[in-house]
């Protein structure tokens, strides 16, 4: 059977693999030289490759695409059959590298690679296919390639599958299928196609990293002594609890990463196992090889780390017991082929897999851009009585309160705002399990707080009482010895409350349980029913739509049937509410399910390996769910944040406490110490009033395009709206007409 493809980029190929041959007495070759011959075909000229006499042969193809592969690699090309660009799962030329040692281009040219660990030694292990220990089998499936890889001399092996679809190509590997034969060793994590899409050092591009906002690496930036990049999706295992409060960081809210290079993009999406993936990337020369490399690795068994008799300096490593209790892995490779194609292309792409496979639909609407409001109801604060010690609830902003702010907004011109009110049960305010939906005794009770009900609907403000059932004292029906979390290490996870100033343990409070997920669809199904009950529309769930982790003890309960628990909570709520989720942030699995989602980052959290920040996450959700900015008056710089927030397409945020600040202080909320509502009102709607008048008219419309020149973003939606922003100059030009905040700021309509 013979192959034709282009002779411009098989003149190429030819020449690299000829220039990185390699000598008898080397140990590695990546496949034999293709014999080629060149005809005419249709005036163009192509060459035709022999796949019975070479080791690339095509597996597969369709109208769009053709899959390449390597029998004795397994290494895979994906061709454009229009454009005939090749996406490689391994670098062609990587006997080139100059900086990578035999055992790093082994890694380079390995289709998949797996760590193990050894118990009893406490240390993990890495295997690569392209390794001599390693035998692979491959054979042909419907549209596409079974490959077999077995490492017999550490005892595992397992298939992957990978076939092309209509317009990408998919990875996939079912974890029950993992064998494990030798039973010193598990498996711990797996990476598929680490090195697909990797950038030479001569070429130009960068990866789209969905941290925070989103943010770009650079191939070849020559950031060689910075870290390399590596998170968890979904935020890190919070029931290892560390001892000091850690670097605060932005998390990866999304399931994919890009790649751009001359004018191709490609996304890749882990569809299945993205409740344990870990996204890495490093660039040239940063890890020991000339290559820029970003991929998914899968946590099969999480660790730990175990403290022998309280000492912080002597840990040991504690691995996941059991089966593999992970999902199943599943990667999808878009190719995107246009001219000057970006990360814009990317985020489309996305968006569109979200709604053709995920069921996201469009849950904004026309000439919609709210002002969302957090107000906070009570706190517990320590006092002392006759000598005696005790916690009190304190009213920091009653539901009269709250009426009489949003009273004073809308007196000042905000007329569309979507309200979260916080601590406003007894179990809120005393950090219990909170799902009985009963209104405060001291904010006013079930009386006061219809009134506000009443007040929200006559003005069409939405209102979304909060709750956040992650970190939980005793009490409501939920315990610490029977309700919580277990580690890896078979104790408790506890939360600890750290020092604001020095960030280790704060001993004046007691550490708090972490609700364990066998108990999420109690919880959650008795609050459905509750709220249903007591005629209230939404719910504002806290942290429970960003935050998801396992239990390790005797209920055995892993992140992804923690996430499956979550989604199916989100699912009833959704039922039962007519005004749905508004999520405080939230992972791409909460999507489908939410109406709102508050506090959006603006920025990455600015790694030194990142060259740019960019709103990537914006640019997927725009036109789709309508976000917010986290709160104006928590920004240090206020007015490059609402910047940020028109070139970005998001609404604003406050948070508000009717209450003196004072009343905060040496309490759960002594955070919030810039929230006082007096003198925000009118800075705040003065803000609302600029901004919605921008976004309104582009509330449902996508971003079509999203550039930055110099210190100017330009934003253009799929109505043909334009809005440049100048942040150094701080203005706003918005369809040819200009904005000046300076104008604000001497009208007295902004304070910051």
């Amino acid at each position: 059977m013979k192959k034709k493809y282009p002779l411009i980029f098989l003149s190429a190929f030819l020449l690299l693999h000829t220039a990185s041959s390699v000598s008898a007495d080397d140990t590695y070759t990546p496949y034999s030289q293709p014999k080629a011959s060149s005809s005419d075909v249709g005036g163009s000229d192509y060459v035709e490759i022999n796949s019975s006499s070479s080791e690339i042969r095509c597996a597969c193809e369709n109208n769009l695409y053709r899959m390449l592969i390597d029998d004795k690699t397994a290494m895979i090309g994906i061709e454009n059959k229009q454009t005939g660009y090749i996406w490689w799962s391994s670098p062609i030329d990587s006997n080139k590298d100059t900086t990578a040692t035999p055992l790093l281009i082994n890694q380079l040219n390995s289709s998949s690679i797996l760590s193990y660990g050894i118990p009893e030694e406490r240390n993990v292990k890495t295997l690569r296919s392209n390794d001599k220990k390693c035998s692979i089998s491959v054979s042909d499936i419907e549209n596409g390639i079974r490959v077999i890889y077995d490492f017999k001399s550490a005892g595992f092996r397992y298939p992957v599958e990978y076939t092309l679809e209509n317009d990408h190509l998919k990875a996939s590997l079912k974890t029950a299928e993992i064998e494990e034969y030798n039973p010193e060793n598990i498996a711990v994590e797996i990476t598929l196609l680490g090195s697909f899409g990797a950038g030479s050092v001569n070429e130009n591009g960068y990866f789209v990293i969905p941290d925070g906002s989103g943010a770009l690496i650079n191939f070849n930036n020559g950031k060689t002594t910075s870290d390399t990049y590596s998170q968890r999706v979904y935020g890190a295992d919070i029931t290892a609890v560390p001892n000091t409060k850690e670097a605060v960081t932005q998390q990866l809210y999304l399931n994919m990463y890009g790649i751009v290079k001359e004018n191709n993009a490609l996304l890749v999406v882990a569809s299945k196992g993205d409740s344990n993936a870990r996204l890495n990337a490093s660039v040239s020369k940063q890890s020991k090889t000339d290559y820029n490399i970003c991929n998914f690795s899968f946590i099969l068994r999480d660790t730990d780390t175990f403290h022998m008799a309280g000492n912080l300096g002597n840990s040991l490593t504690v691995f996941e017991g059991g089966k593999i209790k992970s999902d199943d892995i599943e990667l999808l490779y878009y190719p995107i082929s246009k001219e000057n194609a970006d990360y814009t292309d990317i985020a489309e792409r996305y968006r569109n897999h979200l709604i053709e496979n995920e069921n996201l639909t469009v849950k904004t609407k026309a000439d919609y851009a709210p002002l969302y409001v957090d107000t906070y109801g009570g706190t517990k604060k320590k006092t002392s009585f006759l000598g005696i010690p005790l916690s009190m609830k304190k009213s920091l902003t009653t539901f009269q309160q709250t009426q009489e702010i949003l009273s004073d907004l809308k007196s000042a011109g905000t007329d569309n705002i979507v309200l979260s009110c916080n601590n406003w049960t007894n179990a809120g305010i005393s950090e219990k399990i909170d799902y009985k939906a009963k209104p405060a005794h001291i904010l006013g009770g079930k009386k006061d707080f219809k009134a506000l009900q009443k007040y929200a609907d006559d003005n069409n403000f939405e209102l979304y009482p909060s709750v956040n059932n992650k970190a939980f004292y005793s009490g409501e029906g939920y315990y610490s010895f029977n309700n919580t979390t277990v580690r890896i290490t078979g104790s408790y996870s506890r939360i600890i409350n750290y020092d604001l100033a020095y960030g280790v343990k704060n001993e004046l409070k007691s550490p708090m349980s972490l609700l364990s997920p066998s108990n999420f669809g109690e919880v959650y199904s008795k609050l459905a029913e509750n709220y249903s009950d007591k005629n209230i529309d939404g719910v504002s769930l806290g942290d429970m739509t960003s935050t998801i982790y396992g239990d390790y003890g005797k209920k055995n309960i892993s992140r992804y049937q923690s996430m499956n628990i979550l989604e199916s909570c989100y699912d009833n709520l959704n039922q039962k509410l007519q005004g749905s989720i508004l999520a405080d942030s939230a992972n791409a699995y909460a999507f489908p399910y939410v109406s709102h989602i508050k506090n959006l980052p603006l920025s990455s959290s600015r790694f030194d390996i990142f060259d740019e920040d960019i709103p990537f996450i914006q640019l997927v959700l725009h036109g789709i769910i309508p976000y917010s900015t986290i709160p104006v008056n928590s920004s240090p710089d206020a007015e490059n944040l609402i910047l940020s927030a028109v070139s970005s397409g998001s609404n604003l945020s406050y948070d508000m406490i009717y209450e003196d600040i004072s009343s905060i202080a040496d309490t759960s909320l002594d955070t919030l110490f810039y929230a006082n509502y007096n003198g925000w009102t009118s800075s705040a709607s003065a803000q609302y009033a600029l901004v919605s008048e921008i976004l309104s008219t582009v509330s449902d419309c996508v971003i079509s395009d999203y550039t930055k020149k110099g210190n100017t973003a330009i934003t253009t939606y799929s109505d043909g709206t334009i809005i440049a922003v100048d942040f150094q100059n701080k203005t706003i030009n918005f369809n040819g007409n200009i904005i000046e905040l300076s104008d604000y700021t001497e009208k007295g309509g902004f304070t910051y």
